[in-house]
């Protein structure tokens, strides 16, 4: 098995304040990828929340700036996570807690996307695909989950990272406005 140095999950909160393709806060981020040399991933919970669209035939059907990332190579749309592996589906559970808890909601309210870019960051640690994985989120409470609870199931802390759009792109930060703040 291919095993990247490194994965990087983007957050909806991040793709939706970066706005139209044309913008620059997106071609921020296709010169990020580009950059680090690494194709950003998004699961397809983020993806039904940035495209309006739940089917997987859907990619890349439309002209929306998150299609025309995926057609340029830059973005892809991970699987589900695997709900067998025991460490993926207790972790997206301790996620939902965590994040309803820092967030003062209930924990039904709790965006699946969120519990499932944990699911996706501990399954691509453990199973190799990834030696580190890297959120990218406005979601503060998203993010202190990523670095709170996969560091619990083996691995170090360095192998897990949160950023904010601001800091993995400077042009991202201009209006910043982190989600429940």
């Amino acid at each position: 098995m291919d095993a990247d140095r490194e994965i990087v999950f983007l957050d909806s909160s991040v793709l939706i304040s970066c706005g139209r393709r044309g913008s620059g806060r997106f071609q921020a981020l296709a010169r990020e990828a580009k950059q680090r040399d690494v194709v950003f991933r998004i699961s397809p919970q983020v993806y039904a929340e940035v495209s309006g669209e739940t089917a997987i035939d859907g990619y890349e059907s439309s002209d929306l700036a998150v299609d025309e990332a995926l057609r340029e190579g830059w973005l892809k749309v991970t699987e589900s996570p695997s709900y067998s592996i025991s460490e993926v589906s207790k972790i997206m559970d301790q996620s939902r807690r965590f994040i309803a808890t820092a967030s003062d909601r209930p924990e039904d309210i709790v965006e699946k996307a969120d519990t499932e870019i944990i699911g996706l960051s501990l399954q691509m640690l453990i199973d190799g695909t990834a030696d580190q994985v890297t959120v990218v989120t406005n979601d503060i409470p998203l993010g202190q989950a990523t670095e709170a609870l996969i560091p619990k199931y083996g691995f170090a802390a360095d192998q897990v990272a949160w950023l904010t759009g601001g800091d993995l792109a400077p042009e991202l930060d201009e209006d910043f406005v982190p989600e429940f703040e």
